[in-house]
């Protein structure tokens, strides 16, 4: 597919070429609207977050026509009106493939202005260099297991027989006493999960993820929730349209007060969508590390 050429619709499902040359106009934007709409996200209710795009497959040539390779971190704020279809995405990256770049920057401020335009709001672009990237993970990766340790493991407790698929009423809730709240203690719950399956709403295929929600001022009982969680198993949803669906659950069904819903899913194309969604203002620099499955 040359730079003249651009799908129609959606490209997810599709079979398409990868671009021979730079082709912004393959990005599909899909509006976020229409599914908050469906899920029920009213204005009421304060949600702050963003979505962390990781992608490996980033390629490029120097001025020479020599091969460059990196890895570079994406983030869009989730009150963007859209986000972009993640095959697109990928294709508008391979696009790249053939082109020579005056440098790194070049490269970083050309995906940056695509992007945004895109999405329709400002989006951050880093872009590593291998090396870079190698330090990072080591220094991630040795931090977050030892923060796992702090958190609840869902993944050890079972599950109630027969729920309703996304029936959020099956969560059992305790909220904490006021003198607990003053003396701090339990002030907030950590629950973690690797199990968390979904569907791509397009193709059927499957979307792995891991899930660490936090909660301040309740305590959830651990199967009610690792159940909840588990009934995603056959639903059709985007990444974002599943964290969403879960953080307006829970604020809705347990009230908390305070809650922050991470997901983090697996490498799909050369990209992973890393999804947190928050009951109070969140940077892109509390994003999680890789863990081992990505």
């Amino acid at each position: 597919m040359g730079h003249s050429e651009s799908p129609g619709g959606n490209p997810l499902g599709e079979t398409l070429a990868s671009p021979t040359s730079y082709a912004p106009e393959i990005l599909f934007p899909i509006a976020r609207e229409p599914a908050r709409k469906a899920i029920g996200l009213s204005e009421e209710l304060t949600m702050y977050g963003f979505d962390h795009w990781q992608a490996f497959e980033i390629s490029w040539l120097d001025m020479h026509g020599k091969p460059r390779v990196a890895v570079a971190d994406l983030y869009f704020d989730c009150k963007s009106p859209s986000i972009v279809e993640s095959k697109s995405l990928k294709l508008y990256l391979n696009s790249f493939n053939h082109e020579r770049m005056q440098s790194t920057d070049t490269l970083c401020s050309t995906i940056k202005s695509d992007l945004e335009i895109a999405s329709g709001s400002a989006v951050q672009v880093v872009v590593h260099s291998l090396y870079d990237y190698r330090l990072l993970m080591t220094q991630n990766f040795a931090r977050d297991l030892e923060c796992r340790a702090m958190k609840v493991d869902l993944d050890q407790f079972t599950l109630i027989d027969e729920i309703t698929p996304l029936d959020a009423s099956v969560l059992k809730v305790t909220r904490f006493e006021e003198k607990l709240r003053r003396d701090n203690v339990a002030a907030e719950k950590r629950y973690v999960s690797d199990l968390f399956r979904s569907n791509c709403p397009v193709t059927n295929q499957p979307d792995w993820a891991s899930i660490e929600i936090n909660v301040s001022g309740i305590e959830i009982e651990e199967s009610s929730l690792l159940s909840y969680l588990c009934s995603f198993r056959n639903h059709q949803g985007y990444h974002e349209e599943c964290a969403e669906r879960i953080f307006v659950a829970l604020s809705e069904w347990c009230n908390p007060e305070s809650l922050k819903v991470s997901m983090n899913y697996l490498r799909r194309g050369g990209l992973d969508i890393n999804v947190y969604r928050s009951s109070t203002p969140i940077v892109f620099t509390e994003k999680f590390g890789r863990d081992v499955r990505q």
